[in-house]
């Protein structure tokens, strides 16, 4: 029966964890999403996986009540905001992992413009600066419907980071270099003059 206090895993590791393709691939996904750590590629795999099961057990025609169970599936992708309303059951089989993480609440907090860096939007979340539908929310893994809206709870939390996008475009010269960066360009002005 097992130990109630220890849940069983609800994901699958890889079978060759130092697959040297397989840790390069991971790590660009952990740097493009600022993820914490490789379990979260996994979870998010492990959803994947179990769609396209489900898509392939439809498809073979090996289910009971068929056309409920592909509505409930499409509908499901629906609402996350990884399908829209034209595509098929045959479609359930190409997606990736990335689509799962597209749509966690970190993702998409970063994707708004919400904050700088994948890693400041999962800082904002885990502190309790965000809000999905009024409500705060902490959990940076947590899947987002495509109607749900995610804001600020704290104005001045808002003014702070607008002011450094803002000022993340522009290049800061100190006072001193700036100086000189006028007088070398006064000199090759004078130059073309002259010439």
């Amino acid at each position: 029966m097992g130990e109630p206090k220890r849940l069983n895993r609800l994901y699958d590791v890889p079978r060759m964890k130092w697959n040297k393709q397989k840790i390069k691939a991971d790590n660009k996904i952990i740097n493009d999403y600022g993820l914490k750590r490789k379990k979260e590629i996994w979870k998010a795999e492990t959803m994947v996986r179990n769609y396209r099961k489900k898509a392939r057990l439809l498809l073979a025609g090996r289910v009971d009540d068929y056309a409920t169970r592909k509505d409930e599936l499409l509908n499901r992708l629906i609402r996350l905001g990884i399908f829209t309303k034209d595509h098929k059951i045959e479609d359930v089989l190409k997606i990736s992992a990335n689509d799962v993480l597209d749509r966690r609440l970190q993702t998409l907090v970063f994707r708004k413009g919400l904050s700088l860096t994948p890693t400041q939007a999962r800082q904002l979340i885990t502190h309790g600066h965000i809000l999905v539908n009024g409500k705060i929310r902490k959990t940076p893994s947590s899947l987002i419907y495509k109607d749900d809206s995610i804001s600020y709870s704290n104005t001045k939390i808002k003014n702070e980071i607008e002011k450094s996008i803002e000022t993340k475009g522009k290049s800061f010269v100190p006072k001193e270099d700036k100086s000189k960066v006028d007088l070398d360009s006064k000199k090759e002005e004078t130059k073309e003059v002259k010439e």
